[in-house]
């Protein structure tokens, strides 16, 4: 018996992902000096540590996306602490699953090269109900490292993705 298969690949349809770092995947750990994995790094130090945690009541992104843990800026950084810096192969879309810590207040989530310190952009990270991830989006221009922090405040990251 002979089987066939075929497999039709329309080009442009097909969106391959550069990276994916989610904190459902991380240890809860309080980081109180850089820490690696693979292409991305938390940079912090004792004075200014970066928290991964579990949480006892999920977020869910308006894409359907599950967050049980979180890393907690802590406050607000810069590219040597409190940051999350990742690399990419080849510019892309960017996408922050985030929350500002606060249950009233929006945060600004600061994008920068971390080659140059220039900033690509900002975000607002919307306040935390206690049940909804935010998400917030933009377009890497280049390959590079690139580094998230908070301008001033905490922010929760649950999720970096680059498509």
């Amino acid at each position: 018996m002979l089987l066939l298969c075929c497999i039709l690949v329309v080009p442009g349809t097909v969106t391959a992902q550069q990276l994916v770092f989610s904190a459902n995947d991380l240890d809860t750990v309080q980081l109180t000096e850089k820490k690696e994995w693979g292409k991305v790094q938390i940079t912090a130090r004792s004075d200014k540590n970066v928290t991964i945690e579990s949480m006892d009541v999920p977020r869910e992104a308006p894409d359907g996306e599950l967050f049980n843990n979180r890393i907690k800026l802590n406050g607000g950084g810069s590219l040597e602490y409190r940051a999350i810096l990742f690399t990419v192969e080849q510019k892309g879309e960017l996408v922050v699953y985030c929350n500002s810590s606060s249950k009233t207040d929006a945060r600004t989530l600061v994008l920068v090269d971390a080659k140059t310190g220039n900033v690509i952009t900002q975000f607002s990270a919307e306040p935390d109900t206690g049940s909804k991830a935010c998400l917030v989006k933009a377009i890497l221009p280049d390959p590079g490292t690139y580094a998230l922090y908070s301008k001033s405040g905490g922010i929760n990251i649950y999720q970096i993705m680059v498509k």
